[in-house]
């Protein structure tokens, strides 16, 4: 008698276990999210690592699998998602990420093509792709604003008169963004010594400039120490060609940081324009878990999901400026975006 109540009080356990793990984790596994990384791979304080942070969070919470892919080559990146996207896999609800904005053009042509297809299995989402399409879901994080609120607290700093942009690419979306926020916002305090370098037009193995680290660090020497007081390097990890000479020759020039809080590489950062990239994409496969992923969703400084972050040994210089223009800076991004 003894041991048939032992098995009974084990059996309501295991059912109790049973219930309590469904509340927890309502989709079982029965679901899966499939994101599309660069061939450059995740590397530390990099968009990449954010955008896998946020998935990860949220796959593991919702118990949905995630399946990352890092392609050898940007092209075979963009016709692997462009394959996963056409098909409708009964019985498996798909969520398909291109986590670059490198892959928009080629899934804008297959979508058009009617290569994608959007179904109630299988979904397309595009990170900043630069288009509109009724079967793709775009999720744009637009950096004017945020630019223009960096430019304008650069613009105050009374020892900054003279600025170099870095592009990794200007056909990028949020590059030409950033740029031109950036200038806006600087110029504000009437200062327009704004010089903009495109990183892709330097002749080496590596057509785009996110992978420039040693360039940064060559064009330092000459081009920045003494001739510019600011560089703002929007171009991946080439920044940390900048922050290697920042650390070896301190005062030279400062460097805003992108992406991340970069104030912990130099202490010749005095801001960082930071995406939370981590959260966009959280809220993304969130949406998309319940049936309500919008097909076009902005993702900006009005609702804190980009943020200038004030390095610790600047705050009290800067951060009041940064709060002056804000509400300003929200303005200018919705009037951009038009």
């Amino acid at each position: 008698m003894k041991v048939i109540l032992q098995i009974i009080l084990l059996s309501l356990l295991i059912c109790s276990c049973s219930e309590n793990a469904d509340d927890q984790v309502p989709f079982k596994y029965d679901t899966e999210v499939i994101a599309v990384f660069t061939p450059n791979g995740i590397g530390d304080q990099t968009n990449a690592s954010l955008i896998y942070t946020g998935i990860v969070r949220t796959t593991d919470l919702l118990g949905i699998s995630f399946r990352p892919i890092f392609p050898t080559t940007y092209e075979d990146g963009a016709k692997t998602i462009a394959k996963l996207a056409s098909g409708n896999q009964k019985g498996v609800k798909r969520l398909i990420i291109s986590t670059d904005p490198e892959y928009s053009n080629y899934l804008y042509n297959a979508a058009c093509d009617g290569l994608i297809m959007d179904s109630d299995s299988t979904k397309l989402l595009v990170l900043d792709g630069d288009f509109r399409h009724p079967d793709v879901y775009t999720a744009h994080v637009p950096f004017y604003g945020l630019m223009y609120e960096a430019g304008y607290v650069a613009g105050k700093m009374s020892d900054v008169n003279n600025v170099r942009i870095y592009l990794a690419n200007d056909t990028y979306r949020y590059m030409r963004e950033g740029r031109d926020g950036f200038i806006d916002g600087f110029s504000r305090n009437n200062k327009n010594h704004v010089d903009v370098v495109d990183f892709s037009l330097i002749n080496d193995s590596d057509t785009e400039g996110f992978l420039k680290r040693t360039s940064a660090y060559l064009y330092s020497a000459p081009e920045c120490s003494g001739a510019y007081d600011m560089v703002l390097p929007i171009c991946g990890e080439t920044i940390m060609g900048f922050l290697r000479y920042n650390r070896e020759y301190p005062g030279s020039f400062y460097t805003i940081g992108m992406d991340s809080d970069m104030s912990i590489y130099s202490s010749d950062v005095p801001f960082s324009c930071v995406e939370h990239l981590d959260r966009v994409l959280s809220e993304c496969v969130s949406d998309w878990a319940d049936n309500s992923l919008m097909h076009y969703r902005v993702f900006g400084l009005k609702d804190d999901w980009v943020e200038l972050v004030i390095a610790k040994n600047y705050k009290s210089l800067l951060e009041p400026i940064a709060q002056e223009i804000h509400e300003q800076a929200i303005k200018m991004e919705s009037v951009y975006a038009k």
